[in-house]
């Protein structure tokens, strides 16, 4: 039998620290393996804790996928919903519609760079998985509400060159997809997409 390559079990790691570990060893495993492909196992050997400890930490591996993907949207573990997250408000309160845009192509980036290879996971696993289908449902629904808030901000500020529907379509058809084509696979540096996307935002939607 192949030797499995484990981290070093760490059994004095302190209790507060289990969640962390478990979430992030998720994160690089279902990012790289997908999420059926990944074991329990694997996942308590990448963090260094017991079998038993994943569950107690964090909870079966239902509850772990979306603990993750609810962090790696909004960046950490706090309890605070993205719409009311300082950056996220920052471009919807942007009275200039350019800036505005630029703001939020900005989050946009920043969001796809922690989540884009576990959206792809979670939508592989969707297929199969009914745990997965139900959280891929709820992935996009949220962020097509988002998507409509920003919409509704930027309509507020100009005449836009296309109905509130068609923007937030368009936001939400962008990402992931764009960014792994273009930064994943075409090799463009994260700054160069992100002007590109202010940019294609700004032509499409401002007058």
């Amino acid at each position: 039998m192949a030797s499995v390559n484990r981290r070093t079990y760490r059994s004095g790691i302190r209790r507060g620290d289990a969640p962390r570990l478990v979430c992030a060893a998720a994160h690089r495993l279902f990012s790289a393996k997908g999420y059926l492909a990944t074991s329990i196992d694997e996942i308590a050997a990448e963090a260094g804790v017991a079998r038993a400890t994943v569950f107690t930490a964090v909870g079966p591996k239902p509850v772990i996928l979306k603990a993750v993907v609810d962090q790696a949207m909004a960046g950490d573990d706090a309890p605070v919903p993205i719409a009311d997250r300082p950056w996220f408000k920052e471009a919807l309160d942007e009275p200039d519609p350019a800036r505005s845009v630029q703001l939020h192509a900005r989050n946009m980036c920043w969001i796809t760079q922690r989540v884009a290879p576990l959206l792809k996971a979670v939508e592989t696993a969707a297929a199969a998985d009914p745990d997965a289908a139900k959280l891929w449902e709820v992935i996009q629904r949220q962020r097509r509400t988002g998507m409509a808030g920003f919409a509704a901000a930027l309509s507020a500020k100009t005449t836009l060159r296309c109905d509130e529907r068609t923007v937030a379509d368009t936001l939400w058809a962008l990402t992931p997809d764009a960014y792994l084509r273009l930064v994943h696979e075409a090799g463009w540096p994260i700054e160069k997409f992100q002007a590109w996307l202010a940019d294609l935002l700004q032509r499409l939607f401002l007058p």
